[in-house]
This record gives structure tokens, C-alpha cells and sequence, in this order.
């Protein structure tokens, strides 16, 4: 019996160092602990502060109105695309273009009203080089003759008009032009004097300009 108490004695001994030697390695991990549990919201004041602060900003940083203006964009950008679409309406809608007929019409109507300023600059314009032509008195007119006649004219015009004037148009290159015209003035001696005419013009189409190169003329009886 006492030898079973002494060895009891003796392992308890020998096993309290190696107790005491866990305990002591044992208790530093709660102090290593500590400071995980020191920077937790409940230990420190400071971090808890800062967390709740930090929150509302989160919250203000919610980019929801921006979104919201930025889904009105393609509602503002639909404007300019409306408005393009007129030009291209624009677009579509056929240019007026003159035609033969009313353009000879106008040169015709310019060359009889060149007569009342004595201007050769029509007939200089809208005369062939080759052109041939037969006056009211029966006399072969050039291109020089009629520019020169014009120069040359002492009558006062008051008026110069054409009348009703048929144009034919052959090809879309050559065209013929009849019609008339009425002159009213004074002449060299004062007289007054009112002169109709009927005549005929024939025009060529040559690089996009039109050119008469024969005409005739007669005078009507009052």
C-alpha cells in the first residue's frame, strides 16, 4: 500500500512540470486573441464610429439619379435624328429644271427687248459664228451685220415686245421658234411709229448653250 502511494507521488510529481509547461504555452494564445477581440466593433469605439459613417456614404454613393438621367439620353438623342430626317425629305423632293421650250422663249423675249437700249451684247450671245438670216427688207443678215445694225439704229423705242411664240424642239439639239413681235417709238425725224413683225429663228444646241443659226423676218401690213 505505501508503495503504491509513493508511486503515485512520484508520477505526479514528475507530471506537474510538464502540466505547468502546457498552461504556460497554453495561456498566451488568449492574450494573441485579445487583439483581434481589441479591434471588433465592441472593444474599440473608434472603428464603430467609422463604420457607421462609412455607411450612409455607401448609400449616397447609390448612382440612382444617374441612371436615371442617363436613361433619358437616347430621349434627347431622338431629337437630332428627327431632325435630320427633314433634310432628307428635302432631298427627295425633284429640283425644277427649265425647260428648252421656256428657254428659248426667254432669250427670244431678252434679243427683242436688247433692240429698245440699242444693246448687241444679246445678239453677240446667242448668234451662231455661222449664222444666216433674212431681215424684214429682204436683205441676207451675218452675225456682224445684225450687231452692226443694232449699234448703227438712231430709232427711240418705247416699247418692244414679242407676242404668242411656238417652239418645237427636235431631239432635245435643235428647235424652231415662230412668233411675232410688236416695236413702238420714234424715229430719226420724230414720227411715231409702230412696226409688227412675224419671223422665224432657228436654234442649235451646241455645249449646253442654245445658238441661232438662220432666221427670217416680214413685216406685217398695219
Amino acid at each position: 500500500m505505501k508503495t503504491t502511494i509513493l508511486a503515485l507521488t512520484v508520477f505526479v510529481l514528475a507530471t506537474a512540470p510538464v502540466a505547468w509547461a502546457q498552461e504556460e504555452t497554453s495561456t498566451p494564445a488568449p492574450e494573441a486573441a485579445a487583439p483581434e477581440t481589441s479591434e471588433s466593433p465592441a472593444a474599440n469605439p473608434s472603428v464603430s464610429v467609422s463604420t457607421e459613417k462609412s455607411a450612409p456614404a455607401a448609400d449616397k454613393s447609390t448612382p440612382s439619379p444617374k441612371k436615371s438621367s442617363s436613361s433619358d439620353a437616347p430621349k434627347k438623342s431622338a431629337s437630332p435624328s428627327a431632325t435630320k430626317s427633314a433634310p432628307k425629305t428635302a432631298a427627295v423632293m425633284p429640283t425644277k429644271k427649265s425647260t428648252p421650250e421656256a428657254t428659248l422663249k426667254d432669250i427670244e423675249n431678252k434679243w427683242e427687248a436688247s433692240f429698245m437700249l440699242h444693246d448687241p451684247s444679246i445678239a453677240k450671245a446667242y448668234l451662231g459664228d455661222d449664222y444666216r438670216g433674212v431681215s424684214s427688207k429682204g436683205k441676207v443678215m451675218t452675225k456682224s451685220s445684225i450687231l452692226a445694225e443694232i449699234k448703227s439704229d438712231t430709232d427711240t423705242y418705247t416699247s418692244a415686245k414679242n407676242g404668242n411664240m411656238d417652239v418645237r424642239v427636235f431631239g432635245g439639239q435643235f428647235a424652231v421658234v415662230m412668233g411675232t413681235s410688236v416695236e413702238e417709238g420714234k424715229g430719226k425725224d420724230g414720227k411715231a411709229f409702230k412696226r409688227n413683225f412675224r419671223w422665224t429663228d432657228a436654234w442649235v444646241l451646241r455645249k449646253d448653250s442654245w445658238q441661232c443659226v438662220a432666221s427670217q423676218s416680214m413685216a406685217l401690213s398695219k
